[in-house]
């Protein structure tokens, strides 16, 4: 059994190392700026200073004496009427290595060991087979856990520490996944990855928020906008659907499906896309619109007429469900590559996230999509009513894609430059308004 004082050490101990390993003085030299200080008071130890606690309060003098005894800390000590009782312990650069070496005989693992492990895994990870831009990651990745600086990962040390475990984990599934290699249904690539069919859905969260932090398709997005990313990587948990209204007419198996029979809209399985753009390329269609958010879709749907209203002029409506599936995105591309003729216009919100969307599809047709409803002119209307003020990440967000647009080979093209112009009125109102306010 573990004596009061010795649990009172290792209390001691762990409390003044994590101080430690939360600031400015880890792992750099002497001199530090200041000590790191615990007061043995009743604001830091209620329980040895309850009135029934005097058996934990002597343990807890105790332990520290027997720390200053080892020179794992020093002790300041009262005055006055308890002149000589230990009042504060101190941990400075020349006791830290003595206070480690008793901490982790009690079982402390030190933040250090958990940064070079981190180093070494990221920098294990950066192969010529990567992107470029996950390279960079894992190597600023490398660089911070040298540094103590976990920036690049959007951490605290005291959270890493806590969660390293999943965090390389994470690291492994984004690095692999950024390859476009490690494609299929979760489970089967979690086998694939850590021999553990289940251990990818529980790192999934984190996963999405590396490659949102890495890969510069998505600068901008919000982890909470971004639940099915792993999507645009190949990775599945559903079977792809195509969501979409209108009219036209697929050939499916040797049988006729009118897609304005599909009422409100049309839930078509993914396996039908070859049929789907083979309809959707028919001159019959002169314009393609994508919508970002669901409710948006349906109440477009609504307001054209239904499927019947959108057939009769010659539009479809496809709901995109934040950044396209792969599936989506690779039919409404062939479509664009089919049909150079047909317009193609998208609807999403006026922020970061909406404007990513809408340039991952323009970028992947290869040519104009416009903007629809969500104008400068628009939002400097609805902006008057009242908007979601920028955050300074939402600020350099759009910054960066206008540097991008700007520099684009097709800068000088109609939707490039309404895309200019709604990202300047975002930035000098200061908000971002979601397409639901239309």
């Amino acid at each position: 059994m573990v004596s009061p004082q010795a649990t009172a050490r290792q209390e001691l101990l762990h409390r003044l190392l994590e101080q430690y390993e939360r600031g400015r003085s880890f792992g750099r030299p002497s001199p530090w700026a200041r000590d790191l200080i615990i007061r043995l008071d009743a604001r830091h130890f209620p329980q040895a200073f309850h009135p029934d606690g005097r058996e934990a309060l002597a343990a807890l003098r105790a332990a520290a004496e027997e720390l200053a005894r080892c020179r794992a800390v020093r002790l300041v000590r009262h005055r006055g009427y308890a002149a000589g009782v230990p009042h504060e312990v101190r941990i400075g650069p020349d006791e830290i290595d003595t206070a480690y070496r008793l901490a982790e005989a009690d079982g402390f693992e030190p933040l250090g060991a958990a940064l070079a492990i981190l180093r070494a895994h990221a920098h294990a990870l950066r192969t010529s087979a990567r992107p470029d831009w996950m390279n960079r990651f894992l190597a600023s990745v490398e660089e911070g856990a040298a540094a103590a600086d976990l920036f690049a990962l959007g951490m605290a040390r005291e959270r890493f520490k806590r969660e390293r475990h999943d965090v390389l984990d994470a690291l492994t599934a984004a690095a692999a996944l950024a390859t476009g290699g490690a494609s299929g249904w979760e489970r089967v690539v979690s086998e694939r990855l850590f021999d553990d069919s289940k251990r990818l859905g529980a790192v999934r969260r984190r996963v999405v928020d590396l490659l949102i932090r890495a890969d510069p398709r998505w600068d901008g997005i919000a982890p909470d906008d971004a639940s099915e990313l792993l999507e645009a990587y190949g990775v599945r948990r559903k079977p792809g659907v195509l969501h979409c209204a209108g009219r036209a007419t697929l050939q499916v198996a040797g049988r006729c499906y009118c897609l304005e029979d599909f009422i409100p809209t049309a839930h078509l399985p993914g396996a039908w896309a070859a049929s789907w753009v083979e309809a959707l390329s028919s001159p019959a269609i002169t314009c393609i619109t994508t919508i970002e958010n669901e409710f948006p879709f349906f109440a477009y749907v609504e307001e054209s007429g239904g499927p019947e209203g959108l057939g009769a002029r010659g539009e479809i409506a496809v709901y995109t469900a934040g950044f396209p599936a792969p599936v989506l995105a690779d039919s409404l591309a062939a479509i664009a590559r089919r049909d150079p003729a047909k317009r193609l216009q998208h609807w999403g919100d006026a922020d970061a996230g909406g404007l990513r969307i809408w340039w991952l599809l323009r970028a992947r047709a290869g040519r104009p999509v416009a903007l629809l409803r969500t104008t400068a002119d628009w939002v400097a209307r609805a902006a008057r009513q009242r908007g979601t003020l920028l955050e300074p990440t939402d600020r350099a967000a759009l910054q960066r894609l206008r540097e991008q647009l700007t520099s684009a080979p097709c800068a000088a093209d109609d939707d490039i430059r309404e895309a200019i112009a709604l990202i300047d009125v975002l930035l000098v109102l200061g908000v971002k308004v979601e397409q639901e306010r239309y």
